[in-house]
């Protein structure tokens, strides 16, 4: 599931004081990770992911666009023995407004979509909706973004959902970035999802060669046994390359 970005407030804080406006900006992403890790769990059983998007902003505040990444075999079906989704694909929209040249407000619309996850026996539906309103901030120190997600009915159908959200970025050198996040997941049936738990990362980044590098530690507070017995919430390092276009 998509790391929740505050897309729209980060181009809105971006172009606050941009002498020329233009009607749109079109842009593309790919990326290149060892491991897909949402809201610090493993989306991809502590393997390699392949993912990218596509995002169109208008000088409105308005903006749109989709994202997909490989995921490991989601909801397979306990009738028929087929596999379930290798890939998710988000799709979203959503409005930034820039309330000065630091500050602006984000809400954006979020659909998570598991293409060829089974509901057949005992299987729930995986595909949600999430809504997250934010404010960020950024200066030539630091920036930081906030936000609360919310779903009405969270990933297997386990209720009302809400992810509180804090990531930050300082520049160390011209180069190179350290960055921080901290974010609390809570759900209204924990046995159809996990128990409420806190995750946290600590990442460096830079780019060199025309690449986007970055390092990342990544913990959540949930144990194996609280992941189904399986090592996918453990702390790990990730490295990611990306490029966008």
């Amino acid at each position: 599931m998509k790391k929740q970005l505050l897309i729209g407030c980060a181009a809105a804080v971006a172009t606050v004081s941009s002498a020329s406006a233009i009607a749109a900006e079109a842009s593309a992403n790919v990326a290149f990770t060892t491991d897909y890790r949402y809201r610090g769990v493993s989306q991809t059983d502590r393997d390699f992911a392949i993912q990218g998007g596509f995002d169109y902003a208008l000088d409105s505040g308005l903006y749109m666009g989709t994202w997909a990444s490989n995921v490991d075999n989601f909801n397979p079906s306990p009738v028929t023995g087929d596999n379930g989704a290798q890939a998710e694909i988000d799709f979203y929209v959503g409005y930034g407004l820039a309330l000065s040249e630091h500050w602006a407000l984000d809400f954006n619309v979020l659909y998570y979509y598991y293409p060829g996850a089974s509901t057949a026996g005992d299987n729930n539906e995986i595909d949600f909706w999430e809504y997250t309103p934010g404010i960020a901030y950024s200066d030539d120190n630091m920036s930081a973004a906030f936000s609360v997600s919310y779903s009405d009915d969270f990933y297997n159908e386990s209720g009302d959902a809400f992810y509180y959200n804090a990531s930050f970025e300082f520049p160390l050198e011209e180069w190179l970035t350290l960055g921080a996040h901290a974010g609390y997941q809570t759900v209204d049936d924990n046995e159809l999802y996990f128990e409420d738990y806190a995750d946290w990362s600590i990442s460096l980044g830079t780019t060199q060669f025309g690449l986007d590098w970055s390092v990342a530690y990544v913990d959540t507070d949930l144990d194996d046994a609280a992941c189904g017995g399986a090592n996918i919430c453990g702390a790990t390092a990730v490295g990611t390359i990306s490029k966008s276009f």
